[in-house]
């Protein structure tokens, strides 16, 4: 079975997308408008991009409105945000804040979520996270649907002390970040089966 996007709906590619990029990484991403309303919202289409310099990449559907999210609209407008990781005991936390709500609810303080200030930016990052990364605006595209791919320079990563096993070499371990991923529908995945295969020399 094969589909051609130029056939298809957006929804319908929306939906071959989630449903078979798995596991996807989640980033809980917090924000603060020009107002100085903290947001935090949860984004699967996201990913690593590179590494000289560092950046992460967080894909944006509009929404049903055509409008942006508040999370894209706060990075355009403040060229800061967080990303924070999520592990399971922020599971719920994070779900909350995927619903959509007013740009002037602050969704940290309704899923109860403590923060710690930021060193580089002004979001705060999320206590309970195990990793947080903090981020400056380094590239914006717009798509013809709507949405975006925000690019984001990685200024300074925070990691919780026992997520780092050595320091030289680095060393991080998968079990104490314990990430959850997204799957599809309200399918989430846990990193419990690990199996090693080393690179050709």
């Amino acid at each position: 079975m094969h589909f051609s996007s130029s056939d298809i709906t957006s929804a319908t590619a929306y939906k071959l997308l989630v449903s078979t990029i798995l596991p996807r990484p989640i980033a809980f991403v917090t924000t603060i408008s020009q107002n100085g309303i903290p947001n935090a919202a949860p984004f699967s289409f996201f990913n690593a991009m590179g590494s000289n310099p560092p950046v992460v990449a967080l894909g944006f559907e509009p929404k049903q409105d055509g409008r942006n999210k508040d999370t894209a609209t706060n990075i355009l407008e403040t060229k800061e945000f967080v990303v924070n990781m999520v592990d399971e005991q922020m599971a719920v936390q994070m779900n909350q804040c995927a619903a959509d709500l007013a740009s002037d609810i602050d969704e940290l303080q309704l899923a109860k979520l403590d923060t710690l200030p930021s060193i580089e930016v002004t979001p705060p990052r999320i206590s309970a996270s195990p990793v947080s990364m903090e981020c400056q605006l380094y590239n914006n595209m717009e798509l013809e649907g709507g949405g975006q791919i925000i690019i984001g320079r990685v200024l300074h990563f925070h990691l919780r002390d026992n997520v780092v096993t050595s320091l030289n070499p680095l060393r991080i371990s998968i079990e104490e970040i314990a990430p959850i991923s997204r799957l599809s529908g309200p399918h989430y995945g846990r990193v419990n089966d690990i199996f090693n295969i080393l690179r050709p020399e």
